[in-house]
């Protein structure tokens, strides 16, 4: 590493995330790190609810703002892709319901300079449930260990800067995309797993579809071959 600190880039989708990327865009304020050491790349795509009005009051004063017509996660991600500073060094792509405790990039810094040389290229963060309760933190601890495991990610996706230089996520998908960038990324590079309580993951999805047969959905999903999940839509939860 030629410096103390990595240069961070955070890259945000968002398609009607009124209710939650408010928080997320905040939290990011509030990062202990130095502030000419990362940057927020936020990408509205789509969006018919008042997203756009919260990013504009919440967002960060140096954030890159790009807004598109078309929904769809995938386009989002590779549109911010394409806004990376030329100095970013991890690229780190966070759901707008997830958001950083102020020392997570201090925390990533270090372990990744703890592992310097080991050719790490994708990585994922442990997760904390909110709202908080006996009952999410036992699913998250069971989701984070399952993470760790199969070596995926949930939420938060990092990779390092030159693998995105030609990999791009795969825009026919709605579901399963990051698995496949991860599965792309493993080919050049080594995975790694962050255990942090400062990565904290809206549960939303969990309260509106139940917890059980979420993951049901999830491991139904995951197991259909490539040609199916193209044609599938993952629904969105608001």
């Amino acid at each position: 590493m030629s410096n103390e600190f990595l240069f961070f880039s955070i890259i945000i989708p968002a398609h009607n995330e009124e209710n939650y990327i408010g928080k997320t865009l905040v939290a990011l304020k509030g990062l202990d790190y130095p502030p000419d050491k990362f940057e927020v790349i936020i990408v509205e795509n789509g969006s018919t609810d008042q997203t756009s009005s919260v990013i504009a009051a919440e967002a960060p004063a140096s954030s890159k703002i790009l807004k598109i017509a078309e929904s769809g996660v995938s386009r989002a991600k590779n549109q911010g892709i394409d806004l990376l500073s030329k100095t970013s060094d991890w690229v780190i792509f966070l759901d707008a319901d997830t958001y950083f405790a102020p020392p997570f990039l201090r925390e990533l810094n270090a372990f990744l300079a703890r592992h310097a040389g080991q050719n790490l290229g994708s990585g994922m963060a442990s997760l904390l449930p909110v709202p908080d309760s006996r009952t999410a933190r036992g699913w998250y601890r069971f989701y984070n260990i399952a993470n760790f495991l199969a070596v995926t990610t949930r939420s938060i996706q990092c990779i390092r800067r030159d693998l995105l230089n030609d990999l791009r996520y795969d825009e026919s998908l709605t579901f399963g995309e990051d698995t496949r960038m991860l599965k792309e990324s493993k080919r050049r590079a080594r995975h790694f797993y962050l255990k942090t309580r400062s990565v904290f993951s809206s549960t939303r999805r969990f309260q509106q579809n139940g917890w059980v047969r979420q993951l049901c959905s999830w491991i139904y999903m995951a197991s259909l071959p490539y040609e199916k999940k193209k044609s599938l839509r993952y629904p969105p939860t608001r």
